[in-house]
């Protein structure tokens, strides 16, 4: 649940190190505004979010501001250009101790819908390292990459090289995995000539035999 203990923490530290005399924070940032995530199974997206808003609040505790939706959308949209933030409506809020901000990757998601069941895209298989297996057609269209340069490469390989959390991020998810079962995450790549794309992903445990894991895969184009 957000905001994380690591909000808090920074938060905190934030309000012990103001300068004597100087105000610390205002009231509206006192009780922090707590986070609904959609998609909230995306892995990678919540450790963004979570990242964004915690340097959010310290930066608005050191200079003594309140914090809006607006301000945490414009953080996310360097990683997420379609993310939209927005406070939920003042006649559903229970009262001014409950404020609850929906922070959705992109503005159109619908929650709730589970678009890897629907036939048509592309797929991978990895074993327990992360290495492809196997990979359709459709996934090296999307990779610009052939078969062959796919296979027994780990996954992080066809990442952006310039994201120095990859490796950390893709461990953390392949854990996820093997202890829930499925994870749903996204990852950004970089097109031949350079522009960045994001593929968003469906990992299943065993989904294609004993230590055979399956992605199912699709393009995420920023609307």
């Amino acid at each position: 649940m957000f905001p994380s203990d690591q909000v808090r923490q920074v938060v905190d530290h934030t309000r012990r190190a103001a300068r004597p005399g100087r105000r610390s924070v205002v009231p509206a940032i006192q009780q922090l505004p707590r986070l609904q995530l959609f998609p909230s199974e995306d892995l990678a997206f919540r450790r963004v979010v979570d990242v964004a808003y915690a340097s959010l609040c310290a930066d608005a505790a050191a200079r003594g501001r309140s914090i809006d939706p607006q301000q945490l959308q414009s953080r996310l949209r360097d990683r997420y250009p379609a993310a939209v933030v927005r406070r939920r409506e003042a006649i559903a809020d229970p009262g001014p101790d409950d404020v609850l901000w929906y922070v959705y990757r992109f503005g159109s998601v619908t929650p709730g819908w589970r678009w890897w069941e629907e036939p048509g895209h592309a797929w991978a298989v990895f074993d327990d390292e992360r290495r492809f297996v196997e990979v359709s057609t459709s996934l090296t269209h999307i990779v610009e990459a052939p078969r062959e340069a796919l296979l027994d490469r780990p996954l992080e390989a066809f990442s952006n090289p310039a994201d120095v959390s990859v490796p950390e991020d893709a461990a953390g998810v392949w854990e996820e995995l093997r202890r829930r079962g499925e994870v749903h995450s996204t990852l950004r790549f970089r097109r031949l000539d350079g522009t960045p794309r994001e593929i968003e992903y469906h990992l299943t445990r065993d989904g294609a035999g004993p230590g055979r894991h399956l992605a199912i895969v699709r393009e995420i184009e920023p609307r």
